[in-house]
């Protein structure tokens, strides 16, 4: 494996890979960003294109093009490893397990079933009805296209067959989503009762008798990962069929596709989010679609469920700056307002696009596409929004009405990160509301122990600083990075490791030790070496960051001037005999307390003896 991880990186620059996802600036000879793991202002996310590696000042996080897939994308190393050798063009030879091989299998068979829809649509059943009814919607043959839209053919079994007869099982078509499984008790009933259900529910086997296709009459709406890979879909119900039956169908919960973590249209949109540095949040698929035909090609769509947490989590990825186009329903504005209050609470700017009553985007985009850009281009920030919509709703010369406008409004306010935005619109709220900035404090400090805002219940984002968690470790810490940035440092401790028993209490330390000539004390070649252990590969890229570089008072990244790194180094080292030494000394302590408790004179006796003995060695060490 470690040939097809070195083959990956020889065949990829990390700048180029990470600028896909975050927006990098040039700081000399290096890049820095802000940081996609945590909130910050100002840029510590720091790229080297040398070693080809990232380290983040602010949480402490490094690693390198695999690690950086990883977090951005939620995936183990596995999948990073495959989706960054199909980047590379590098065939992987030395990794075929099983799991992976089901999953492969599983998205082979959704990448099937999808051109079985699209094949249906444009020369089957679907051609001349479900073609037309989208054309009437505004869409374009290449926009179809594009968005890969299909069509679900009447019948029981048409795309389980399709696959049957390509050597696929039905157990493995099942784990897709793509069937309805039937039970011994349910066999009988009908269409609209199976339509929403999981098939998680049978203990007799899997069979061509008893599965049938979960999609019929319908238009395929196929739901993709962020680099374009088939999960799920959602199917509406044909115009003009039964309609008794729920309009949309969904995928149900498969180990590939879960609903909350994704957001549909990401695959083609991601590249322009970052390019504008803004996302276009919408609710259903043909907005998404509209919008992208309108040219607005940085939208997104939640699929008809609330915002979640992992979404917005992966909206932050590529920017913070976010618009929201929802219906203008009760449901759309109670929509609108659940995500802003997520949203608001991880620091994102929200933006608000207002719609005309009994509208959404794709109608307004298939209608005048200008005035869907219009109405984009003319959000509103969303507490300026909500103020609008709350002044309209009550009348504020009322005290009942003040009451709700004010429980509302505080409600939004509070989420506010900023507490200089959290003033100026309390101070707003006071001007127009005639109450003072005081009562309104106050009601804000009722609200937050009412716990109307629940940061729990909002996007999270503990970061847990990496680092260490003792004295002795934190030496032994500096002792690494001081080899890491100094090739003559690693072999002089290479040459005394013999005689060094302190060497022996760090993993990373030994493997330094025991392959430093074998690498030739080189930072590049140990890191190719170690690449397949992500702990150890991460903690190594970490350490070197923090001695070989740090953020001036102006936060510009400058590097680390070390004078003397070998005579640091022993300094490093005598620091640590001087811990061990107290270590020791009060570990002879609580067996003296033992010893007196016991009344072993003998014990006692010998115990203070030792204790002597080290506090002089150790009061030697201090002089050094």
């Amino acid at each position: 494996m470690n040939n097809d991880i070195e083959e990956i990186k020889s065949k990829l620059n990390i700048v180029d890979i990470l600028g896909e996802y975050i927006r990098l600036d040039k700081a000399g000879a290096n890049f820095r960003a802000l940081c996609p793991f945590h909130n910050e202002k100002s840029p510590s996310f720091m790229v080297n294109e040398e070693k080809q590696f990232w380290h983040c000042f602010g949480c402490q996080k490094s690693g390198d093009i695999f690690g950086f897939v990883m977090e951005m994308e939620g995936v183990e190393f596995r999948e990073a490893l495959k989706t960054l050798a199909e980047k590379a063009g590098v065939k992987l030879q030395s990794y075929s397990p099983e799991k992976t091989e089901e999953k492969n299998r599983t998205l082979e068979i959704l990448e099937l079933a999808t051109k079985f829809y699209e094949v249906q649509l444009w020369k089957g059943e679907g051609k001349e009805k479900i073609l037309n009814y989208l054309h009437e919607r505004g869409l374009k043959d290449e926009t179809i296209k594009e968005f890969r839209l299909g069509y679900a053919p009447s019948g029981w079994r048409n795309v389980l067959d399709f696959l049957v007869k390509r050597g696929y099982k039905t157990e493995e078509i099942n784990k897709t989503g793509l069937l309805v499984q039937k039970t011994k008790s349910n066999e009988q009933r009908t269409i609209n009762n199976n339509e929403n259900k999981n098939s998680n529910i049978d203990h007799w086997s899997l069979s061509l008798d008893n599965c049938y296709d979960r999609f019929r009459d319908r238009i395929i709406f196929p739901i993709s990962d962020y680099s374009g890979k088939v999960l799920g879909y959602t199917a509406r119900v044909t115009p003009g069929s039964d309609e008794s039956q729920a309009k949309y169908v969904n995928s149900p919960e498969t180990e590939m596709y879960h609903k909350s973590r994704i957001l549909y249209g990401l695959d083609r949109a991601k590249s322009e989010i970052k390019k504008q540095d803004s996302v276009l949040l919408v609710e259903g698929q043909m907005d998404v679609i509209a919008s992208h035909q309108a040219n607005i090609k940085n939208t997104v769509a939640v699929s008809g469920t609330a915002l979640t947490p992992d979404q917005i989590a992966i909206i932050k990825r590529y920017t913070k700056n976010i618009q929201m186009f929802f219906d203008m329903d009760s449901a759309g504005e109670n929509a609108t307002k659940k995500s802003v209050k997520l949203c608001l609470a991880s620091g994102m700017t929200v933006r608000i696009v207002s719609l005309e009553q009994g509208k959404d985007a794709a109608d307004i985009a298939s209608e005048n596409p200008e005035k869907l850009q219009e109405n984009v281009a003319k959000a509103l920030p969303a507490v300026e929004y909500f103020f609008q919509k709350n002044f309209q709703k009550f009348d504020k010369n009322k005290v009942e009405d003040k009451k709700k406008i004010t429980a509302e409004l505080l409600d939004i306010i509070l989420d506010l990160e900023n507490e200089v935005e959290k003033n100026y619109w309390i101070k707003k709220l006071s001007e127009d509301l005639g109450v003072s900035e005081s009562a309104l404090t106050d009601e804000l400090k009722k609200t937050s122990l009412k716990g109307k805002n629940t940061k729990d219940s909002g996007p999270r984002e503990d970061i847990k600083k990496i680092g260490p968690t003792t004295k002795k470790e934190m030496l032994i810490w500096e002792m690494i990075g001081l080899m890491l940035v100094s090739s003559f440092v690693w072999k002089k401790a290479c040459d005394e490791a013999k005689t060094r028993k302190i060497f022996l209490s760090d993993n990373l330390l030994q493997l330094m030790l025991e392959k430093g000539e074998q690498v030739n004390f080189d930072f590049t070649a140990l890191s190719n070496e170690i690449s397949t252990n992500r702990e150890l590969s991460e903690k190594m890229q970490n350490l070197f960051s923090r001695k070989k570089y740090q953020l001036d008072l102006n936060n510009n990244l400058e590097e680390i001037v070390i004078e003397d790194p070998w005579k640091e180094f022993q300094a490093c080292e005598r620091e640590m005999e001087r811990e061990e030494k107290k270590e020791e000394l009060n570990r002879i302590g609580n067996d003296l307390k033992l010893a007196e408790e016991r009344k072993d004179e003998e014990a006692k006796k010998f115990l203070r003896e030792q204790s002597d003995k080290i506090s002089k060695e150790l009061a030697k060490l201090m002089e050094l």
